[in-house]
C-alpha cells in the first residue's frame, strides 16, 4: 500500500508544530523519520495513525483519503517504545488479539520472532527484548497494510536492539508490508530504511537514500564541522599540527563515540596507527586540522 502525506500541517492551539509535510512511501517500502527530541516526528506518526487530528493538508493510502478516518478503519498498526502487552494475559492471548486468520497460528508466529514455546507464559515471565518480540507478533498476526514504529527499541540493549531491528526488517520485507520508522537513531535508519526524510522544528529539511544522505547531511551523516563547514568523514583527511614533519597527513579508519567523547582511529601514511580524541567539533584549539581530501 503506497502512503502520500500532502501539505499536512498541525497546530496544537496557537502553536504550530508540523508545517508544510509532504512524505511519500512506496508499498513495501520502510522509510524513517529522523531528527531531535522535539522535531515533530512522533505527531506526524499519530496523525498518520488518527491518534491526533490533522490542521491542514491531506493524508492518502493508496487512492482512498484517510485524513478523516477513525484510526480503527485505518488498517494501521503501532508498535511502540515499550511494549504494551497486556500482563493478565499470556503471551498467546496477547497475540490472539485483533488476530486475522485461524488462531492456531500463534505458535508459527511465535517461532518466527524466535519465541518458540512460550505461548502459555506471562508477560513477567519475559525479558524486555523477549516483550518487545512478543509485541512485534502480535503487530505483524494482524496482517497490517502499514506499520507504524515508534522507536521500539530505544528501552533495549545494543545487542538485543541489533537483533530486533534485524528481525522486523526481514518479517516486513517477507510480508510487504509498508513500514514507517520514527528514530533518532542513525545507525537504525542506515539499517532499516530504504528512504529517509530528516525532521527540524515541524519540517522536513533533508531527505534521500541513507548511504547517499550519510555523505551530504550535517543532521543525519556523520562528520566534522569546522570554521562553520561541514565535512562528511569520507571526503576529509585529518592533518596533524605542524611538526617536523609538516605535510604528514593521517586518514581516518574508523570512529567510536563512548561517553560524548569521539574517537577517530588513524593511519598514517608509514603505516602507524594512532587514536586521536576530541570532545564535539574540532577548532583551532585541538591537535587536528580538516582539510578536503585530495583526488
Amino acid at each position: 500500500m503506497d502512503v502520500k502525506i500532502n501539505k499536512v500541517m498541525k497546530r496544537f492551539g496557537k502553536t504550530t508544530v508540523l508545517q508544510d509535510i509532504n512524505l511519500t512511501i512506496a508499498s513495501g517500502q520502510c522509510v524513517a523519520l529522523v531528527g531531535p527530541s522535539g522535531s515533530g516526528k512522533t505527531t506526524l506518526l499519530r496523525l498518520i495513525a488518527g491518534l491526533e487530528k490533522v490542521s491542514g493538508g491531506t493524508i492518502h493510502f493508496g487512492e482512498r483519503d484517510v485524513t478523516k478516518t477513525v484510526p480503527s478503519k485505518r488498517g494501521v498498526t503501532m508498535l511502540f517504545q515499550r511494549p504494551l502487552l497486556f500482563p493478565h494475559l499470556t503471551i498467546g492471548q496477547n497475540i490472539r488479539l485483533g488476530m486475522r486468520g485461524d488462531a492456531r497460528q500463534v505458535s508459527e508466529w511465535l517461532d518466527r520472532v524466535g519465541l518458540p514455546g512460550r505461548e502459555a507464559d506471562f508477560v513477567h515471565q519475559l525479558s524486555g527484548g523477549e516483550q518487545q518480540r512478543a509485541s512485534l507478533a502480535r503487530a505483524l498476526a494482524s496482517q497490517p497494510n502499514f506499520l507504524l514504529l515508534d522507536e521500539p527499541f530505544s528501552s533495549l540493549d545494543l545487542p538485543r536492539r541489533r537483533e530486533l531491528r534485524t528481525l522486523i526488517r526481514r518479517l516486513t520485507e517477507q510480508q510487504g508490508v509498508t513500514t514507517l520508522l520514527v528514530t533518532h537513531d542513525r545507525e537504525e535508519a542506515m539499517a532499516m530504511a530504504d528512504y529517509v526524510y530528516v525532521m527540524q522544528a515541524g519540517r522536513i529539511i533533508e531527505q534521500g537514500r541513507p548511504v547517499a544522505l550519510s555523505e551530504t547531511s550535517p543532521f543525519f551523516g556523520d562528520g566534522l564541522a569546522l570554521d562553520g563547514t561541514w565535512y562528511p568523514l569520507s571526503a576529509i583527511e585529518l592533518v596533524l599540527r605542524p611538526t617536523n614533519q609538516t605535510n604528514e597527513r593521517v586518514t581516518i579508519t574508523k570512529e567510536l563515540i563512548q561517553y560524548g567523547v569521539r574517537f577517530y582511529e588513524v593511519e598514517r601514511a608509514t603505516g602507524e596507527r594512532l587514536v586521536i580524541q576530541t570532545r564535539g567539533a574540532f577548532d583551532e584549539a585541538t591537535t587536528v586540522y580538516v582539510v578536503r581530501k585530495e583526488d
